[in-house]
């Protein structure tokens, strides 16, 4: 496999033709050899203090005097060089966070997909589970280039690139290969993301590995078409028709627009409710958000485990695996899957999120290790990787969809049957 477009690009760090509409990497550029050092090392400095701050803060918390007092400089060098904070975010991207994040999407790609024995599955592994800043930042600005204009002019064209690169763009032939890589960046994505609210030092090198091998396997889906599971949309069902108003309000503005810009005033608009209705029952925005994503994401863990014990019997779990996954990408979901990557990233710096998140999340990963007929201890300790993966991979799968092209339309027979074919488990 050749190497991927992004990394020609460390030869010739240009911005790319469709990705600075402000001008202001290509002026710099262009006019590099015109400006003192002191000048080139303060733009470095900026940009390593924003890549900080989104790393710590988020996209949504970034601000323009916050940087320009990390970087130790005035607002008026950061004004001097971006309009906004977005024009900042988007520099960001593509001169500190790129060629970074996308280089380690290479290196995830040969080792699953090509099995390429000098790619290091281990160091892979190691990196998933102490996330750097860049790594942090990169989930962030993926994430969030939907709903920001100035990202989504270079992002998703950037991983587009990147996707065609490695032979798996929407209208390929190689429909084997599409499924394998979008699963690869759905396996490192989601155990990045799944790891937020609560660190957990899980060994993902068998895993990984055993993925890997199973890639590797012949298969040719039988010529019945791929028909994904019918899957409803997500709604709160509390029992108070107002709190459940509320829930489903925040989930969806918060899935257009993060939680830091769902504000009181436009949730109870949606609700068609006061904001005294959200105070007589939370005692901020925060407690709602918690409440919602403990409510939602319980109902759903729960209802999905029932509705899908079946698999664990399946004569062909694969095929049935994928359909459930195919159901799950489908549209009727779009919004809460939006909802649930940005309540994984907000939980970074939300405690009172990312409690509620892990509590949900363990719950649910003790209730899948009960269902696959775990008992003892030592059982609940070699299963629950497996129950972690179950549960990343549509995590994974739903942050690849909302920065990638036509993922729920990708036959995932040629992913989840290889994978848990019984000779594979």
């Amino acid at each position: 496999m050749a190497e991927s477009r992004h990394t020609l690009s460390r030869t010739n760090p240009q911005p790319v033709a469709n990705g600075d509409p402000a001008g202001s990497s290509a002026r710099r550029s262009a006019l590099g050899r015109r400006r003192s050092a002191s000048s080139r090392e303060n733009d470095d400095r900026l940009l390593d203090a924003a890549l900080e701050e989104i790393a710590t803060v988020g996209i949504d918390g970034l601000g323009m005097s916050s940087v320009a007092r990390r970087a130790g400089l005035t607002t008026g060098a950061l004004y001097g060089r971006y309009e906004n904070v977005n024009e900042l975010a988007a520099d960001v991207w593509m001169a500190r966070v790129r060629d970074t994040h996308l280089a380690f999407l290479d290196r995830a790609v040969r080792a699953l997909v090509d099995r390429d024995p000098a790619v290091d599955l281990t160091e892979i592994v190691r990196e998933l589970l102490h996330p750097s800043r860049e790594m942090v930042a990169a989930l962030e600005l993926l994430a969030t280039a939907r709903r920001i204009d100035e990202l989504e002019e270079v992002v998703p064209p950037d991983v587009e690139e990147w996707i065609r690169g490695w032979g798996a763009a929407p209208r390929t032939r190689g429909r084997r290969r599409r499924a394998q890589v979008v699963f690869t960046l759905g396996a490192v994505w989601g155990i990045v993301l799944h790891a937020i609210p609560r660190r957990q030092d899980v060994d993902w090198v068998p895993v990984l590995a055993r993925a890997a091998e199973c890639f590797a396997h012949d298969y040719e889906p039988p010529p019945v078409r791929f028909v994904p599971e019918r899957a409803g949309a997500v709604h709160a069902n509390v029992g108070d028709p107002a709190q459940d108003a509320l829930i489903d309000s925040v989930a969806a503005i918060t899935a257009r627009v993060g939680f830091e810009r769902a504000t009181t005033s436009r949730i109870a608009r949606r609700a068609r409710l006061t904001s005294g209705a959200i105070y007589t029952r939370y005692r901020s925005k925060d407690d709602l958000l918690a409440h919602a994503v403990e409510v939602l994401l319980a109902q759903r863990l729960a209802d999905d485990l029932d509705a899908n014990t079946y698999l664990f019997t399946a004569p062909d779990v694969g095929s049935a695996t994928a359909s459930v996954i195919g159901g799950y990408l489908g549209p009727a979901r779009r919004e809460w899957r939006s909802f649930r990557v940005e309540a994984q990233l907000a939980s970074r710096y939300r405690p009172g999120l990312a409690f509620s998140l892990a509590r949900v999340q363990e719950l649910a990963i003790r209730a899948y290790l009960e269902a696959l007929g775990a008992r003892r201890e030592e059982e609940f300790v070699v299963l629950d990787p497996i129950a972690r993966f179950a549960q990343l991979i549509p995590l994974g799968l739903a942050f690849a969809d909302m920065v990638a092209t036509g993922v729920p339309g990708i036959d995932w027979r040629y992913a989840f049957v290889p994978v848990l074919a019984p000779e594979s488990l």
